[in-house]
């Protein structure tokens, strides 16, 4: 393969992201931009005729649908819950437990954002940590991004291990017991970054301090708990642990461990937090929350519950095509498949209604906010919408056309023997096109497991740097960004958010890399 092919199979996601980061261009801006670049690559790079590009962006449209029935109740939960003054209620229930900042801001984006991935996934852990975070005093920048690194390392096992089992299935590898292994401890070595990052960006080595014995009983109990439990059953690998991790924090703070008033200057918080006084009784205000656990568990751990309702999906059927360089696709009667009553829309739906009747009922939703609700909501999902539509059709264009793999093999070319460092490089980009670590393991597991048979290096090794690249990935996703700066109030930051992480998953990725390199030798 030449250098001018790859590059320009590669050239309309690095168009995306300067468009993001550099030009600072509105998402749905820099992903319409991106459609067209990506359309133009597949043919003329990918050798896509007109009718497969058609089809792949009908495609892109209908897979973005799963993402926007998770959006579109999410963004309407929140407006709900900040007219009836939830979060503020919530800020002043939290402090009376403890006066450390720096634990209120873990115990909301690494713990239960970490917590929502186990159950909801879909973008959820953000849309909802965030404003959380900014009711404690955290920055509606800094919210966005520490949510996303204090969860990321639960995209493999969250979701009910929608990402394992993509993974698994696209490679269809032999060696799971060994995969499962190296990549709960690859997990585990991004859990704990993420929690370190969090308080190095908090205060730096005297945050790292106060907060060490803390994150590391925690990280124990997270990521050594998902590595454990996933050698036994990984639909839970990410649940039980995150679950059992929020009881040992809670625990902590009632033997007395972290009570007492501790913060610092940092530049992650705001200078004056406002003051409102909640018309919310504390049951009220964590109501919400606790139902939402309670529906998901209800709905997707019960197993007769769950089989019955997952019968009802929402799928559609395409045909088998080829591009001119030979990529075929197959014909597919099961394209995007949505389990209507068991998807995490669902679930923030009913969460949504039984929550306004409740709140009605006490008074804390009138007509007059209830229409300021409605307008807020719609202010918000129409842009954020518009972006995520146009962003999951250039991945498919992407993907559909051939040029994820000629991205991919790219690089194995290059790196022949050492390929196994470049692996979670693959998983991140996969991620930051799709912004979804099963996505990315669809994308690439096929290819990854072929790759590690091709060069003789260990094919558990690439599997679990794949995934682990891809959970690292999702903290740049730019839908998932997306997301989070929409329900936090700060929608067309998306690029900055982008320029700032980039460094740190690149760095995460290298050592995650080093590891895996390791393994291979």
């Amino acid at each position: 393969m030449s250098i001018g092919i790859w590059f320009g199979a590669v050239c309309p996601i690095i168009i995306l992201f300067l468009a993001m980061s550099v030009f600072h261009m509105k998402t749905e801006r820099a992903a319409f931009l991106g459609i067209l670049f990506a359309a133009a690559s597949a043919l003329l790079i990918g050798k896509s005729s007109l009718f497969i590009v058609g089809m792949d962006l009908a495609k892109g449209a209908f897979s973005a649908l799963n993402i926007l029935i998770v959006i579109w109740p999410a963004v309407f939960l929140y407006e709900m819950l900040e007219y009836a003054d939830v979060f503020q209620c919530i800020k002043q229930m939290i402090q009376k437990k403890t006066q450390d900042e720096l634990v209120l801001i873990l115990l909301i984006c690494w713990l239960f954002a970490s917590f929502l991935q186990g159950i909801t996934g879909f973008g959820v852990p953000v849309a909802v940590c965030a404003p959380l975070l900014i009711a404690v005093g955290v920055k509606p920048l800094w919210a966005v991004m520490i949510t996303l690194l204090g969860h990321a390392w639960a995209n493999t096992y969250g979701t009910f291990a929608l990402a394992w089992d993509a993974l698994i299935t696209q490679s269809e590898t032999t060696h799971i017991l060994m995969t499962k292994i190296i990549a709960g401890a690859l997990l585990w070595g991004v859990n704990i970054a993420g929690a370190l990052l969090i308080c190095w960006f908090y205060g730096k080595g005297k945050a790292l301090r106060h907060m060490l014995p803390f994150v590391l009983v925690i990280s124990t109990v997270q990521g050594g708990g998902q590595l454990l439990v996933s050698l036994v059953n990984s639909t839970i690998a990410a649940f039980i642990p995150t679950t059992l991790a929020l009881a040992v924090g809670w625990l902590i703070l009632n033997l007395g461990f972290y009570t007492k008033p501790w913060k610092m200057d940092s530049g992650m918080m705001r200078e004056s937090a406002q003051k409102v006084e909640s018309a919310s009784q504390g049951k009220e205000a964590v109501f919400p929350f606790v139902l939402l656990a309670a529906i998901s568990v209800i709905l997707l751990l019960i197993p007769p519950i769950h089989t019955v309702l997952n019968r009802a999906v929402l799928q559609l059927s395409f045909p088998a095509v080829e591009t001119g360089r030979g990529f075929v696709v197959e014909a597919t009667t099961t394209y995007g498949t949505i389990h209507i009553f068991t998807h995490a829309g669902f679930v923030l739906l009913l969460t949504v209604l039984i929550t306004y009747f409740l709140y009605k009922k006490k008074g804390m939703m009138t007509k007059e906010k209830m229409k300021d609700v409605r307008t807020a909501t719609w202010k918000k999902i129409l842009p954020t919408s518009l972006g995520i539509l146009f962003l999951v059709m250039m991945a498919q264009v992407l993907k559909g056309s051939g040029l994820m793999e000629l991205v991919a093999r790219g690089v194995t070319q290059v790196t022949g023997e050492y390929y196994s460092f470049a692996v979670p490089f693959l998983g991140l980009l996969g991620a930051f096109v799709t912004s979804s670590n099963t996505s990315s393991n669809i994308l690439l597991g096929s290819f990854q497991k072929t790759a590690a048979d091709l060069l003789a290096v260990n094919e558990a090794a690439v599997l679990a740097a794949q995934t682990a690249g891809g959970a690292i990935g999702t903290v740049v996703g730019p839908s998932t960004i997306l997301l989070g700066t929409t329900t936090a109030g700060c929608k067309g930051k998306e690029g900055d958010v982008l320029k700032f992480m980039l460094p740190i998953v690149l760095l995460e990725a290298v050592l995650t890399g080093l590891v895996a390199g390791i393994l291979t030798l």
